[in-house]
């Protein structure tokens, strides 16, 4: 399989990007949205676990029955054939900006682009789309679209949220002929040792 082109890449996935994006945020709402999350004691781990699964659960819902993308479900992930020349899989990004896995076969077959994948002709272009949160944990920092030569990133692209992810509310302008409300100063409270004396 060809080390992936970005431009092609991105010419191919460009009609998807929106729809991608909002699978992940979506996904990510849905973990935040656990009221228990926070009393979990490896909290990174099953964030992983978690929005993974949302994210494969919502993919397949929003891609199912397009003609452009062929949904390939496996044992253990989920992988979505675009227009029949790219192939993603969704990943938690690491530090370096690549999916974080186990080296199984599997995901060797994915990550070197040297090697194929059985059953999928050998010029597909594999990318992964990886998300990662931010500092905090309450948003997603990143989401690109991820070119990786095993545990080298090749190249990336974000993928930009098209609606801000909170709306900001206008205060209407004070008008100059409103006065601000009147301060009514506090009355001291008598301190108990001068009420003894």
């Amino acid at each position: 399989m060809p080390i992936p082109n970005p431009e092609n890449v991105q010419a191919i996935l460009a009609d998807f990007h929106d729809r991608i994006r909002l699978v992940v945020d979506e996904a990510w709402k849905e973990w935040l949205g656990i009221p228990w999350r926070g009393k979990l004691v490896y909290e990174p781990r099953a964030r992983a676990m978690l929005v993974f699964d949302f994210i494969a659960r919502r993919a397949r819902e929003e891609f199912d029955g397009d003609p452009n993308i062929h949904v390939i479900t496996k044992k253990q992930t989920v992988q979505f054939l675009f227009k029949r020349e790219v192939l993603i899989r969704f990943k938690k990004g690491n530090a370096r900006g690549i999916g974080s896995n186990i080296p199984t076969r599997a995901v060797l077959d994915f990550i070197d682009p040297q090697r194929t994948i059985p059953g999928l002709l050998p010029d597909i272009m594999k990318v992964e789309v990886c998300w990662s949160p931010d500092d905090l944990g309450i948003d997603l920092h990143e989401v690109s679209v991820v070119a990786r030569n095993e545990s080298a990133r090749l190249w990336a692209y974000p993928l930009d949220r098209t609606v801000p992810s909170a709306g900001i509310i206008p205060m209407p302008p004070r008008t100059p002929d409103e006065t601000p409300p009147a301060v009514v100063p506090r009355q001291p409270v008598p301190d108990e040792k001068s009420q003894d004396e």
